[in-house]
């Protein structure tokens, strides 16, 4: 498990310290406009991206893990995912066109839009649910590390000038299709998988299986995603711009600390969840205790050196920035909570569809918020209202699990049963 979080933590490294590296000098050729349009675009896909991931991230893994060491019944899911996700990139596709039809503003500037949707067919190509189930993630790191040195390289060397901005999501996308095949061909080649065309029944099974995940994460990705998109509508891409820097800083941080532990510690917590619910629990906690020291510390180091950061990527209008940072400067803790109460436990505990009816609330509120907020205050109302309703996510979720006798925090100071 520990290596698995030290692979998962490289290649969340790259992930994050690509864009970083690349914002500030994108933020300033591009300018805050046309830097704003490819982060709306970017936006955009992220729905995509969810509709052709389904809940297959969770679910698939989690039945990995379980039957890992049974080579027909992981290539029966791999090949049922794999086709599942295919049909699902193909609505996409039809959505994104109607959808760019349908909407002038978007119909103006159709060319970033499709350019973009280059990340979602990376990401069915690349079946990282089946590394994470088998916890074999030890192929990964260079491949990511390889492909967003590429695009990094690509991006400094080839836009220049506020005209080449369509070649930012080119380049992006081109990465995620690379690191897609790459991951894909070592899959292949490494494990014992075949393809093999999967029965109705079993594509039923494993669609209704991802249901209530997909609808969770749908629900995330409203309340995460979606103040791109309404201050994108609301007001113009120059305010896109001063949220969506703010807004990365954070959440590379955010995922940064977050998303490598979540996915080395899930497919373990399920083992134990199966075999003892108490032993799951107490281990929990303990991450959770540990997590959440280092996250309080990351929270408050946000706040402060806030200045520092958004200097760094927006030059004179690092104001706008600081606001905006300062504003989302808790959502490492935050998020490290919810994160703990929601995937770690309400998931591999079977409280799926309590999880995914707190998550769509949540996601309305976001939206409500944003659009109440996002006309007289801007970037900042948007950013108030990602806080709020991650917090209010929070303590829903801790609130649901006391009232199913699951306190995580009671599973650290309850001692462990004597041995025999």
């Amino acid at each position: 498990m520990l290596g698995n979080f030290v692979s998962l933590s490289i290649v969340q490294f790259a992930n994050y310290l690509a864009p970083l590296i690349t914002l500030p000098y994108l933020f300033r050729v591009l300018g805050p406009s046309n830097y704003g349009l490819t982060e709306l675009a970017r936006a955009i896909s992220v729905y995509f991206l969810m509709l052709t991931d389904y809940g297959f991230s969770l679910s698939a893994t989690q039945e990995i893990s379980v039957h890992r060491d049974d080579p027909r019944k992981v290539s029966e899911v791999f090949s049922c995912v794999m086709l599942l996700k295919f049909l699902l990139l193909i609505l996409s596709f039809l959505i994104l066109t109607l959808l760019v039809l349908a909407v002038p503003k978007f119909r103006a500037d159709w060319p970033v839009y499709f350019l973009s949707f280059g990340s979602v067919i990376g990401m069915w190509l690349f079946p990282i649910w089946l590394f994470q189930g088998l916890e074999r993630m030890k192929y990964i790191p260079l491949l990511n590390v390889t492909a967003k040195t590429l695009v990094v390289l690509g991006i400094f060397v080839f836009i220049r000038k506020p005209s080449d901005y369509l070649l930012a999501p080119l380049l992006q996308s081109a990465g995620t299709i690379l690191i897609g095949l790459a991951g894909l061909i070592v899959a292949l080649c490494k494990f014992p998988i075949r393809f093999q065309v999967p029965s109705l029944g079993v594509l039923k099974r494993e669609f209704a299986n991802g249901w209530h995940l997909f609808l969770s994460r749908m629900a995330i990705t409203f309340y995460t995603t979606s103040n791109i998109v309404v201050l994108g509508l609301v007001t113009d891409s120059t305010f896109v711009a001063y949220y969506a820097a703010g807004d990365k800083i954070v959440r590379a941080v955010v995922d940064g600390l977050q998303v490598p532990l979540s996915q080395a510690i899930f497919p373990h917590i399920g083992r134990l969840a199966s075999q003892s619910k108490q032993a799951a629990l107490r281990f929990t906690a303990r991450v959770a205790k540990l997590a959440g020291l280092v996250t309080l510390a990351t929270s408050a180091g946000l706040f402060v050196s806030a200045p520092y950061l958004a200097g760094i990527v927006m030059a004179e209008k690092a104001a706008e920035g600081v606001r905006v940072i300062r504003v989302l400067s808790l959502l490492p803790l935050i998020v490290s909570l919810s994160n703990t109460f929601g995937v770690q436990i309400m998931v591999n505990f079977g409280l799926k569809k309590l999880l995914t009816r707190i998550l769509t609330v949540a996601g309305v509120l976001d939206i409500l918020l944003a659009l109440l907020l996002a006309a007289p205050l801007k970037h900042v109302g948007v950013a108030m209202a990602s806080l709020t309703t991650e917090i209010f996510v929070t303590v829903v979720l801790f609130l649901a699990l006391r009232k199913n006798g699951l306190d995580v925090f009671r599973a650290v100071r309850e001692p462990q049963p004597a041995k025999a």
